[in-house]
């Protein structure tokens, strides 16, 4: 269909991105393609210890799975955070990438996960990482015709727990001022495998490097934790002229919210090794 329509067709699922977009005329499509019921594409389940999300999941399904309750937590916070109830009934995890909205929740716990998007398109399918699949705001690496299909967790690491804290400006629901997701692991009381993903405080959402390892072999104390937060938010480029909150507003937030994820992470890794053992 989209190659009989050519690049007046546009794709939809959930519609929660691109109808607005639509409705302020800043996309006139000659027809819209539908995808919500394809089969396949609303699979949820996890294989050989790999989470396997299809693109036509709804943020209310991937908040109450039982899958994302462990070591994917993250992934549960960050669509339980969309403020509005219809959104989080018709939005899916396929729209909340394609669009690559600067905001968009799902993106800082996908890159903090190692996530890998199965896309396929006229030529067959092919896999790309998380970390390449945004390239501008509002620009991806979709290519003409081409569709998400699913989006892959690689087994998650044994004691991993993982956060996602935001501030909005409706008491932690709706559109973010800055976010942050954390995954780390324990080992004897020192955090062994960090992982850092900020969002909304970057034109793209993006891991911090620098803070993921001034973390390795130390112990997860507060004022460790308050550094890897200094760092984090040395590490954002706010948006000048954002209606939302100013750049120097967003890094100052940065620095808690940095805390709460790894504080949080921290405690979920204790509770799984505890579980495990």
């Amino acid at each position: 269909m989209r190659r009989e329509n050519g690049e007046g067709a546009r794709f939809i699922a959930g519609g929660t991105e691109i109808v607005p977009m639509m409705t302020r005329h800043k996309l006139e499509p000659d027809c819209l393609i539908e995808l919500s019921r394809l089969h396949g594409l609303n699979a949820l389940d996890c294989e050989d210890g790999s989470l396997r999300i299809g693109a036509t999941v709804t943020h209310a399904a991937l908040e109450s799975s039982g899958l994302t309750q462990g070591a994917w937590q993250a992934l549960a916070e960050a669509s339980g955070s969309i403020r509005e109830r219809q959104i989080r009934n018709l939005g899916t995890v396929g729209g909340n990438l394609a669009y690559a909205v600067p905001s968009a929740d799902l993106m800082p716990p996908l890159l903090a996960f190692d996530a890998i998007l199965r896309i396929r398109g006229a030529a067959g399918d092919r896999p790309v990482p998380i970390s390449e699949f945004v390239v501008a705001p509002y620009r991806t690496s979709l290519r003409d015709g081409e569709i998400i299909v699913e989006i892959e967790l690689p087994r998650a690491r044994e004691g991993m727990g993982s956060a996602f804290c935001k501030l909005t400006r409706f008491h932690g629901f709706g559109l973010s001022v800055a976010s942050v997701a954390a995954t780390l692991t324990l080992r004897e009381g020192r955090i062994g495998e960090a992982r850092i993903a900020i969002g909304a405080g970057v034109p793209v959402a993006r891991r911090v490097v620098d803070a993921e390892r001034f973390l390795e072999g130390k112990p997860p104390s507060a004022e460790v934790l308050q550094e890897a937060g200094k760092l984090t938010a040395a590490a954002a480029q706010p948006r000048e002229g954002s209606i939302r909150a100013s750049p120097d507003y967003k890094r100052k937030v940065l620095v808690p919210l940095t805390e709460r994820a790894l504080g949080l992470a921290a405690t979920r890794s204790i509770q799984r090794s505890m579980g495990d053992a």
